[in-house]
């Protein structure tokens, strides 16, 4: 794949995604729900070997941007042109992977891999949301909007625990953790209206340059700071979530997301929770309280029947049941 050639079946923004288009398709979710749910401890162990957020986060996109140019350079791809260089840059290195790793690492600080995983697995959610109300075409019916209710409580059951004992350093960061899962979402719809086709290996060199660039400016700002101490745990981490969450992963989602719409590419926030919790439990030894399971359960059943009346109204080229909400 070169360039950022527009993919000639790619759906028109806007409108409702397509299906996706085969078996294969369903595949490449599971690995990249496996492989971005991994990522949650992974950046959780980074950070507790004694990595700054920030800096972690620098490191990671500065080794994943080194290693897709030379991918890029091997494969002799088109660099994109002018503006779709700018929209990747800024929209998709500033705006969505370098905002929405500032958010989720700082988030870490403060809660378990597993239980982010868990909060960004709210992030359908939010697309839907969004899109419901920027997107002109987007309309939620009744069955949509009781899974948008439901997926909403779950959120508010996950966030209970730190409410009822007062910790609020911990709800800050839970916040943060949900922040990057907004981030995700409009940078995803943002992405999908602007820029008509996959990246590329260059197109993905320049989100990753962007993202290092921000939040290695994030860690030198006033009352931040650049801790990266070079131990088998901050490297470790650093080359896991630069190969395999960052080259990997994104060149994954970004197919994804041309091939089968927002909507349907964020669907890998059904892994990623699961992958999140057993990796977390597995390399931490973290726990699961109650509250996270009922919150993760309801937030799964706000996604279910959400995606049912999606899916159906695809299937039937309709739009979701009457009376829709409109925007």
């Amino acid at each position: 794949m070169t360039g950022s050639s527009p993919i000639a079946s790619a759906p028109v923004p806007g409108a409702t995604p397509a299906l996706p288009s085969d078996r294969a398709d369903f595949g490449w979710l599971i690995v990249l729900g496996a492989v971005w749910g991994s990522a949650f401890p992974v950046i959780r162990l980074g950070l507790l070997d004694g990595a700054s957020p920030f800096a972690l986060g620098a490191v990671r996109f500065g080794l994943a941007s080194a290693a897709m140019a030379a991918i890029a350079a091997a494969r002799r791809d088109r660099f994109p042109d002018r503006r779709s260089a700018l929209i990747l840059f800024t929209v998709g290195g500033i705006g969505f992977i370098g905002t929405y790793a500032a958010f989720l690492n700082s988030g870490e600080e403060g809660v378990s891999g597993g239980l982010a995983a868990i909060l960004v697995g709210s992030l359908p959610l939010w697309t839907a949301l969004l899109g419901f109300a920027f997107l002109p075409n987007e309309r939620v019916g009744r069955l949509g909007a009781v899974g948008l209710a439901a997926g909403f409580a779950g959120l508010l059951v996950l966030f209970l625990p730190a409410i009822e004992t007062g910790a609020f350093s911990n709800a800050l960061a839970e916040v943060e953790v949900v922040g990057a899962a907004i981030t995700g979402a409009a940078g995803a719809i943002a992405l999908r209206r602007l820029q008509h086709g996959p990246p590329g290996g260059w197109g993905l060199t320049l989100q990753f340059s962007a993202a290092a660039l921000l939040l290695a400016g994030l860690a030198f700002l006033p009352g931040s700071r650049w801790a990266f101490p070079v131990n088998d745990g901050t490297l470790g981490a650093a080359v896991y979530l630069a190969g395999a969450a960052s080259v990997g992963g994104y060149g994954i989602y970004f197919m994804l997301l041309h091939r089968t719409g927002a909507l349907r590419a964020n669907l890998v926030a059904y892994v990623n929770p699961l992958a999140g919790v057993l990796i977390g439990i597995a390399l931490l030894g973290e726990g699961v309280s109650l509250y996270e399971l009922a919150g993760f359960a309801l937030v799964l059943l706000g996604l279910f029947l959400f995606h049912r009346e999606r899916l159906a109204a695809a299937a039937t080229g309709a739009s979701p049941s009457a009376p829709p909400v409109r925007r």
